[in-house]
């Protein structure tokens, strides 16, 4: 398998966006590009209130699980973002 790295631009249009990836990750950085916060999940839901948040102009590491290789560890390959404006998603470990 060749890896290449995998980071994807999205607007957002104000519900819940799934950014899905070809191989399951258990870390990712999400960039808000958007003038007002955005909320990030592992859950469809994607709630403002029990998802990470991100404001304006900033990015962050947001992971389900640190150790990503380990047997029997959860990893995801759909991230889902809440908001409106343009984000930058970019897998960092699979």
């Amino acid at each position: 398998m060749a890896l290449t790295q995998q980071v994807q631009r999205v607007t957002l249009s104000g519900t819940a966006t799934a950014v899905t990836f070809s191989y399951p990750s258990g870390k990712y950085l999400v960039k808000n590009y958007s003038s007002g916060d955005i909320y990030v999940s592992f859950e469809s839901t994607c709630n403002p209130a029990t998802s990470i948040r991100i404001v304006s102009g900033y990015g962050q590491v947001c992971e389900i699980n640190e150790r990503g290789g380990a047997a029997g560890q959860e990893k995801q390959k759909t991230i889902y973002v809440n908001g409106t404006g343009e984000v930058e998603v970019q897998q960092l470990w699979f």
